[in-house]
């Protein structure tokens, strides 16, 4: 087998593994997102305190969790994402 098609294999194998759901992925994934969504709430809370009165409005904050997510999507999902290539790389002695 050449290397190639033997770094493709596990590439393969690797992602396959990844995407699997797990106890703890899941229970890494809850608190990630608990996380975000308290750091924004807290972010909001504090922006009206400060007296910006458009983020009373559901659809700013709608708007502002939905960036955060957006933002933070890498973050959250980074269990699940198989290995860069880079990383499969054996270095050589």
């Amino acid at each position: 087998m050449g290397k190639k098609r033997r770094a493709k294999k596990l590439q393969r194998k690797l992602a396959a593994e990844a995407r699997k759901l797990t106890l703890p992925k899941v229970l890494k994934l809850m608190a990630k997102t608990f996380v975000l969504v308290f750091g924004i709430s807290v972010l909001l809370a504090l922006g009206i305190a400060a007296g910006l009165e458009w983020l009373k409005s559901l659809w700013a904050q709608l708007l502002v969790y939905g960036a955060g997510y957006f933002l933070a999507y890498r973050w959250l999902m980074a269990d699940f994402l198989p290995p860069p290539a880079e990383a499969l790389k054996k270095p050589k002695k």
